[in-house]
């Protein structure tokens, strides 16, 4: 039996305090929503394609809800189900939700929605299939964990001051890459000198510090919330300037919703307790949306109006330019404005509010699939880039040993979509950076054939996900009561969550499912092991010292 080792009430008084079960709570309170957003899109922006589109989205909730989202497939699965929760909810949920909340039909803007909610329905199947080959290797092979993670501190829990640390290491990091080297604004993690790429591989360590609040995730103490949390707010002020220097909202956003993502499944697997419905909860949560959908929106607006500017102007001058770009309200609403009209042959536009958009914006969806509608399926040329994206991250001398021309710069100066874009006669900036999604950069590579890939590919992910936890044993009170254990995760895996939950590993192509299993995923690993040591030791270094200084004191030495 699997119980949270940190509550002592038995499970009826648990019940009793809590009310409903959270994920019963949540699936309920999901379905009610969808249904109200369903009535209102069929009654103010009835057609068939709609229809078949709120169809679609339907499935996919009741997928998730009835497969995924029961606390049996979380408790043993808990990262790749996360995983599927979050593909689901991006992809399908919050489409439905977010335009229904703006006034909007779910099929807003889109081009080919027929192809654009097929797509999304057969990769959910392709999930939903690769997932259940997962689970019955994981049996087969009785679920093996890596001893060896745990031998070298993976699932050890780090301390206050070790969290401190990683986060100003990440900050340092993050004022060298971005403002202090020259390719710090565009460059990618695979491109640039070698000490360059390592400074960059530091940067989610930033976030490190908020995860200090969930200690009971990986085995940490309970903190003294008055004395933590106003260290946090300074803390996060400092990261929001980065932000702004760095013209980029997601560097301020990110370590925020990995905390929020790491509270609710800790709630989903009932290592935190809350009633959904208190007045405490309703007033944060009506905080925030006026957050969102007010200052941080009206921020995020202001950086684009000064973003032509940001590879000519310092890190200060670009936050002088934002600050006054914020409070010229016209100039925002022109912005704005400007969005809406504008007529371009790569037209993202979706969602109004561009916050929410980055958890729902399936125009991406539909603009690669039009790419790949005007391209041949095996399209030679895409091929070709493919084969070289997914080689590319591999390392210099790897290339060389195994005799590969790879020319990097030239492969990384353009993303995926831009590709796409491009081989489907599109003009304009090169290189855009435009996302691609793999439902069309598939089609245009490999046909149908992506699924495939995408199927075989997932099963790894899955597999390499969940080694970001373990079960530990908690010594009974009594001879006569079971063992009790408790989930663990790896700091390493509560630093990914954001990027599991919203980035799904093949998000713009299949392709990049291997540069994540032969890299991604190791070096992640290695470098958080990396960190962890040296701060351990950093912090035992200083704490004794101090006690030296200490007694040093008290003997008056």
């Amino acid at each position: 039996m699997i119980r949270s080792a940190h509550l002592s009430l038995p499970n009826t008084q648990q019940d009793t305090l809590q009310g409903k079960d959270f994920i019963g709570e949540i699936s309920y309170w999901s379905w009610v929503v969808l249904i109200l957003s369903f009535l209102f899109q069929i009654a103010f922006h009835w057609s068939l394609m709609n229809l078949l589109a709120l169809a679609s989205v339907f499935l996919g909730w009741i997928v998730t809800t009835k497969i995924f989202l029961k606390r049996p497939m979380l408790e043993k699965y808990p990262l790749s189900i996360f995983l599927i929760i979050g593909f689901t909810t991006t992809q399908l949920y919050f489409p439905l939700l977010f335009t229904t909340l703006e006034g909007k039909s779910l099929l807003f803007n889109l081009e080919v929605p027929e192809h654009v909610f097929l797509h999304s329905t057969l990769a959910l199947v392709v999930l939903l299939l690769s997932h259940s080959f997962y689970r019955l290797l994981s049996r087969i092979s009785h679920r093996r964990s890596f001893s060896i993670m745990e031998k070298v501190g993976f699932f050890t829990a780090p301390t206050e001051r070790q969290l401190w640390m990683m986060g100003f290491i990440g900050i340092a990091a993050a004022y060298y890459y971005f403002f202090t080297t020259e390719t710090g604004r565009e460059v990618t993690e695979v491109t640039g000198s070698a000490g360059e790429k390592f400074v960059q591989s530091l940067l989610p360590f930033q976030y490190a510090p908020f995860f200090i609040l969930m200690g009971r995730l990986f085995g940490g103490k309970d903190v003294n919330l008055k004395r933590v949390v106003p260290m946090l707010i300074g803390y996060g002020a400092i990261l929001f300037l980065i932000s702004i220097g760095r013209n980029n909202t997601s560097a301020f956003m990110f370590g925020f919703t990995a905390v929020a993502f790491g509270y609710f499944l800790g709630l989903l697997l009932k290592i935190y307790y809350t009633k959904l419905f208190t007045l405490r909860n309703m007033v944060i949560a009506g905080f925030f949306l006026w957050l969102v959908v007010g200052p941080v929106a009206d921020l995020r607006t202001a950086m684009v109006n000064v973003r032509e500017h940001r590879s000519d102007v310092s890190a200060s001058e670009m936050m002088e330019m934002t600050i006054d770009a914020y409070f010229d309200k016209e100039a925002i609403e022109a912005r704005r404005n400007f969005d809406e009209q504008r007529d371009t042959e790569w037209d993202e536009r979706y969602l109004d509010n561009v916050l929410t958009a980055r958890f729902g914006n399936i125009k991406f969806n539909d603009i690669n699939l039009v790419q790949s509608l005007k391209i041949r399926e095996y399209d030679p040329d895409m091929l070709d880039f493919s084969i070289d994206y997914m080689l590319g991250g591999l390392p210099d001398p790897f290339l060389k040993a195994l005799n590969l021309d790879v020319d990097k710069e030239s492969i990384y100066s353009v993303s995926i979509g831009d590709f796409i874009y491009l081989a489907a006669g599109g003009y304009g900036t090169v290189s855009g950076f435009r996302s691609g999604q793999f439902a069309g950069t598939g089609m245009a590579t490999f046909s149908w054939w992506y699924l495939l890939i995408l199927a075989v590919g997932m099963v790894f992910v899955f597999y390499l996900y969940d080694k970001f936890y373990r079960y530990e044993e908690i010594p009974s009170s009594s001879p006569d009561q079971p063992t009790e254990k408790r989930m663990i995760f790896s700091c390493c895996g509560l630093l990914a969550l954001t990027s599991i939950f919203l980035y799904f590993v093949a998000l713009q192509s299949v392709i990049q499912i291997a540069p994540f299993l032969y890299r991604g995923w190791i070096q992640l690993s290695l470098l958080y092991l990396l960190m962890y040591h040296f701060t351990r030791i950093f912090s035992g270094s200083f704490m004794r010292n101090s006690e030296v200084a200490k007694t040093l004191k008290r003997i008056k030495i």
